[in-house]
């Protein structure tokens, strides 16, 4: 919206580069969205945050000291992955006066590894998106057996061989539809709350309705699709099954294609098989006791965009 982005222009600088960091986890490059991600996080749990806040500014300030593309830095780009490591490690980690020390230079090496990939992938036209975050908080949390510092949290899932899911119903509860619609949203920054989810959207809309409509449609998908597959419903109503397909429609029918009604299609399919994915990396890292955190989305995405580089019906015109 017009008003916004005059808003964003006002601000100063500095101000104007971290909230556009923060925007960035959902594709909005504007400081309003950013503000009001950032405020629902606060809202949803100080401590995220805080983290959030925390991430956000390091991985950016990083960038500008390793001297990395200055019309990145000021769009955000090296912000949003930083905003994810901050609640990521607070989520998966024992809370600590030293986790904070973590925190900061986790952040500091997802902007090394975002410049890494961007050099990688550019030739491809295909972009990093949240892989450098994914990336970096795998290596901490693998990290903290050999650190005495550091210990697993309660929410990080044990090293185990994984095991058939059990015949459940798996029908949604009319009653939790509206909750498990909106922890989806909210689930992309790690937090279970509905409101979160709502601010998120709020934000969304504010810089693209069709960015919100995409987001809306991969939440309804991550909960449809785990339901008829036969999920565990209580997975599903956390809106763990949804926040990767929210991210995948975004990408694809929003943000790296051309925004057209083939593009929405495509975006549609990509949000379904991303449930899939996630079903699988799940399968695959629970031996070895890791989340499968936005690696479901960044997988879909990067095969659904160059798949979608060499169509004629979906290029997005240079």
């Amino acid at each position: 919206m017009d008003w916004s982005m005059k808003i964003d222009s006002a601000l100063p600088r500095p101000v104007r580069v971290i909230l556009r960091g923060v925007g960035q986890v959902f594709f909005c490059c504007n400081a309003v969205t950013g503000f009001i991600f950032l405020t629902a996080l606060y809202v949803g749990g100080p401590i995220a945050g805080l983290a959030a806040t925390v991430g956000v500014i390091t991985s950016t300030a990083a960038a500008y000291v390793l001297g990395f593309s200055e019309d990145d830095i000021d769009a955000g780009l090296y912000g949003f992955n930083g905003t994810l490591v901050g609640p990521c490690l607070f989520l998966f980690l024992e809370n600590t006066p030293q986790l904070w020390l973590y925190v900061v230079l986790a952040s500091i090496l997802s902007s090394v590894v975002l410049a890494a990939l961007i050099r990688i992938l550019t030739p491809y036209k295909i972009p990093a998106s949240t892989s450098p975050f994914v990336l970096t908080c795998w290596m901490f949390m693998a990290a903290v057996y050999s650190f005495d510092a550091f210990t697993r949290g309660p929410v990080l899932p044990a090293p185990m061989i994984p095991a058939a899911a059990e015949a459940v119903a798996t029908m949604i509860a009319p009653d939790m539809w509206f909750t498990a619609l909106s922890k989806g949203v909210a689930e992309v920054m790690f937090a279970d709350s509905v409101i979160v989810g709502i601010l998120f959207l709020t934000g969304i809309a504010i810089t693209s309705f069709r960015g919100a409509l995409m987001a809306t449609c991969g939440t309804a998908v991550g909960v449809v699709v785990p339901s008829y597959l036969g999920a565990n419903l209580g997975l599903i109503e956390m809106g763990l099954y949804a926040f990767n397909p929210v991210l995948t429609m975004m990408a694809v029918g929003w943000v790296f294609l051309e925004p057209t009604g083939k593009s929405a299609a495509l975006a549609f399919l990509a949000g379904i098989l991303t449930v899939v994915c996630q079903a699988g990396l799940g399968a695959l890292l629970t031996p070895i006791g890791l989340p499968v955190l936005t690696f479901p989305f960044v997988m879909t995405m990067w095969m659904f965009l160059y798949a979608a580089s060499i169509s004629k019906y979906w290029s997005k015109p240079d």
